[in-house]
């Protein structure tokens, strides 16, 4: 470690641990869901007699204390509940200050082969979060043009695949709880099972192959045949054994055993598998005479007074020191955590109003797009540090007129074009994709000449991000494209990015 490091570790290190310990456990109130704050705020209610329930809540302002009294004495006489909000702000700031000098030192000393932009924008696109099977399926179910009762049914049905991609609840079931004709459910399912990845939520083995080869083109060969007559057959794998018994050629047999073995009887298991959660969401966005407005979930959190009884012992006279003293800290800490949770509560509503006028065209239309939204742009819009948004928003869930998502949902990168608009990541795969699919199958686009188109039409990017995009979209390198290539197969295996920017070549000219 460098003496620059060190001294600035020590010297942050020491700026933190005397700032008032309440600060970090402000930090953790943000951070919380409603379902944790709610045991957070119960355990401080079961072990500090200073507070108790307010059954009829009123705003925190009404809960003060003589601050004379508080501070007479105690470790934590520096705390000044008047300056809440700027002292959080100069705990996010000196945690973020820390880890920005340590990573600058870092690669200080690592070297690049490319410039500074190019690196810091790479770094900014490879924070993609892991996406669940059901998160990347619902993601793709506004392309599908189904009706209201029709999309609950089809939400259904993603909701109840296995880790494996396969439906697990009788379709009879499923179509019974929304309200759709047997006949109807079979059609959504369709739509369900078209969608990427191929073989998905499918009820059997045999399906789940037979998907997998029709998307392939491959629904009248050989190999879908022995997926569709002859699957008990295929368990041994002998060609010769297969070609034998079905009087077949065996070469064509080896061929169509290769075919098969290339697909994969679980689609769904190479995404992030979670747990089952229950989550309740930590705000509701609805529409009030004809504006979004943002609804809190208050009633999950225990609302808190201070305890009158403390208060009479404060003014009690012929107390020891001691007594005195606990008294005194027990009553500022019930007092922080008081104006802490609604400094959270406030905290959030900013952010989430913020999020309804960026992205209000989302909430507004069943086809709406979202756009590129920041932390960063938030925080300064907010007048925060940006860690104080990363925190606000981090496992929160918002219920919306389009279902529930996690707050982070709504946060996407974006590039900005040479006009001055932006595209998110989305649009730029829509952009990569149209490239390749206008390719000459004889010459196909290297990631560097893509690289220059979408410079031409004012977008910049690293030829290492072009490709990454590339292998998301699951089309291979261009040497390996000089046979004909469908794009179109391509667009059907991929989230389409109708949430994102629809046109993005109309956003960059």
């Amino acid at each position: 470690m460098s003496m620059g490091i060190g001294v600035f570790q020590s010297q942050g290190l020491s700026q933190q641990l005397n700032l008032a310990p309440q600060l970090l456990q402000w930090l953790r109130l943000l951070q919380a869901p409603t379902t944790e704050l709610s045991s957070l705020v119960q355990h401080e209610l079961d072990t500090n007699p200073a507070l108790e329930l307010d059954e009829t809540p009123v705003k925190p302002e009404s809960d003060k204390v003589d601050d004379a009294g508080l501070n007479e004495t105690g470790d934590d006489s520096s705390f000044d509940k008047n300056d809440l909000e700027a002292r959080l702000e100069v705990l996010a700031a000196l945690d973020a200050d820390w880890r920005a000098d340590l990573s600058k030192n870092k690669s200080a000393n690592a070297g690049s082969m490319q410039d500074e932009q190019d690196r810091h924008q790479f770094v900014l696109d490879s924070a993609v979060a892991d996406l669940s099977l059901q998160d990347h399926l619902l993601r793709q179910l506004p392309t599908c043009g189904l009706s209201e009762a029709e999309r609950v049914l089809a939400e259904l049905i993603v909701g109840s695949l296995d880790h494996r991609g396969y439906l697990v609840t009788s379709l009879t079931e499923l179509a019974e709880l929304s309200g759709v004709s047997l006949v109807a459910a079979e059609r959504i399912l369709e739509q369900v099972q078209d969608m990427e990845p191929a073989g998905i939520a499918a009820r059997d083995l045999r399906e789940c192959l037979l998907r997998q080869l029709e998307a392939d083109r491959q629904g009248d060969s050989l190999a879908a045949m022995l997926v569709r007559e002859h699957l008990d057959l295929l368990v041994a794998g002998n060609p010769e054994d297969v070609a034998v018994r079905l009087q077949l050629p065996v070469e064509e047999v080896r061929l169509a055993l290769a075919s098969i073995r290339t697909l994969n009887p679980a689609p769904g298991s190479t995404f992030a598998r979670r747990p089952v959660q229950y989550v309740a969401p930590d705000a509701a966005i609805v529409k009030d005479a004809g504006r979004y407005v943002v609804e809190l979930n208050d009633d999950s959190i225990p609302h808190l007074r201070l305890s009158a009884e403390c208060r009479r012992l404060l003014e009690q006279k012929g107390l020891s020191s001691e007594d005195l003293t606990y008294i005194r800290r027990k009553i500022r800490n019930a007092t922080f955590l008081i104006q802490g949770l609604s400094q959270r509560q406030d905290t959030l509503r900013r952010v989430i109003q913020e999020v309804i006028r960026v992205q209000n065209d989302f909430f507004d239309r069943p086809e709406g797009e979202l756009y590129p939204l920041t932390m960063v742009k938030v925080a300064g819009v907010l007048g925060v540090h940006e860690t104080t948004v990363s925190r606000a928003i981090a496992n929160k869930y918002v219920q919306t007129p389009r279902g529930l998502f996690e707050l982070k949902h709504f946060f996407r990168t974006g590039y900005q074009c040479s006009d001055g608009s932006a595209v998110t990541p989305d649009g730029v795969k829509d952009l990569i994709l149209s490239l390749i699919g206008q390719e000459s199958s004889a010459n196909p686009l290297t990631d560097l000449q893509i690289v220059d188109l979408l410079q031409k039409k004012g977008l910049r990017l690293a030829r290492r991000t072009v490709a990454k995009y590339r292998d998301e979209l699951s089309i291979p390198a261009s040497k390996d494209r000089l046979r004909p290539f469908s794009a179109r197969k391509v667009i059907a295996m991929t989230p389409a990015a109708t949430e994102e920017i629809r046109e993005p070549a109309a956003a960059i000219g």
